[in-house]
């Protein structure tokens, strides 16, 4: 039989990892490649319009600027225009491209972390809400993706209608970030028990809400609690997540076994990202507004766009790795003690007898409560 060159790569492509690692280099390629292509042989005045007052500047019905406060000659948001191109602001507008790569990989994540689940001996149950319900993760990854389409097709086209895009796909992403936060004082049982729990859940935060309120921005861009709503709510809801996020693991420790566990440098990164973003999102807060000198690290919207949806990528990894299991949530005992007869042991990889029992250990935790011997995250009981 002839040597075939190509067998030993065949092999390493059946690797899944392998797999997502190429189709997310091949469709990032063709994210960056298509607009760019667009850019080089397309007018912007063709595409966009015309940058005519009408067109790229509609004051508010009072008489204030408005939007038009976010162009100060032939800048917007310290970057210069070019108004001839596809991409009218290129650094800003490509550095959205961030959102739909992070939708990605977490769309590869899930897929991954869900077959490794399925693969074990015994498989291996989810430990929190996010990986009972798979649909929550991938209207995530969706969301996040239009949150950064919306913000390229307004750096893109510098358009009074493009900014109402940007402006209505913040909530894409934020209302799944809300929703993830909430989820994480929701008791296991409760989906456990109701499996509609999960539908109403996603639904509610992952379609009506973000939809409702985009649709809101889109209708009524002038409307008086517009740009409040934005601005002032924002901060508000944010700074409202990070405190619930850490106030619930504090809460943790008092609860019954198990423990929380997670990663928290994915917390730890999220909200350092996002301090930095908010402080980047505008060149002025930093002193880097430089639009004529074409210094591209002055650019700081551009790294509003990166660091933000990075954030809110570590949010979800915090969120989706946590191991939670039934034990977290359970109920206070009045007494404030635990129960008789009840004792944890952690075992060491491989076999191990406790009290008469062999347990085939995966780097889990046993519970045993007068006699009755349980398993939980993937242990092998053998009596």
């Amino acid at each position: 039989m002839c040597y075939n060159p190509f067998n030993r790569l065949k092999s390493y492509l059946r690797t899944h990892a392998l797999h997502h690692a190429l189709a997310i280099t091949l469709l990032t390629v063709l994210m960056f490649a298509i607009p760019l292509l667009l850019n080089a042989t397309t007018d912007g005045n063709d595409i966009w319009g015309a940058p005519t007052q009408k067109n790229i500047c509609q004051p508010n019905p009072d008489g204030s600027p408005g939007w038009c406060s976010a162009i100060a000659g032939d800048s917007h948001y310290c970057e210069h225009i070019v108004w001839e191109r596809f991409l009218r602001t290129p650094y800003n507008g490509l550095s959205n491209m961030m959102f739909p790569i992070c939708g990605l990989i977490t769309l590869s994540t899930v897929s991954l972390h869900f077959r490794w689940m399925n693969n074990q001996t015994p498989t291996v149950d989810p430990q929190n809400h996010l990986q009972r319900f798979v649909a929550m993760n991938v209207l995530y990854s969706v969301n996040i993706s239009l949150c950064g389409l919306g913000s390229f097709i307004c750096h893109s086209a510098i358009t009074y209608f493009s900014a109402q895009l940007d402006r209505a796909g913040i909530w894409m992403m934020l209302t799944p970030t809300v929703s993830m936060t909430l989820l994480r004082w929701v008791p296991m049982k409760v989906g456990e028990t109701s499996k509609y729990f999960y539908y109403v859940w996603t639904f509610f935060w992952y379609i009506l809400v973000p939809g409702g309120l985009s649709a809101f921005h889109l209708i009524d861009p002038t409307n008086p609690l517009a740009t409040p709503l934005l601005y002032k709510g924002i901060p508000l809801i944010v700074g409202g997540c990070i405190i619930l996020t850490f106030l619930r693991t504090f809460l943790g420790l008092t609860i019954l076994l198990p423990s929380i566990k997670s990663n928290f440098l994915h917390a730890f990164l999220c909200i350092s990202f996002a301090g930095i973003a908010y402080l980047f999102q505008k060149p002025e807060n930093v002193d880097a507004c430089d639009p004529e000198s074409g210094r591209v690290y002055k650019l700081t919207h551009a790294y509003w766009h990166i660091l933000i949806a990075v954030a809110s990528f570590m949010h979800h990894r915090f969120c989706f790795f946590e191991v939670v299991g039934a034990g977290h949530y359970a109920e206070r005992r009045s007494s404030g003690r635990r129960s008789e007869g009840f004792q944890m042991s952690r075992l060491s990889k491989g076999n191990a007898g406790v009290h008469g029992v062999t347990f085939e250990e995966r780097n889990s935790l046993i519970v045993e409560e007068g006699g009755k011997t349980v398993s939980i995250r993937g242990v092998e009981v053998l009596l």
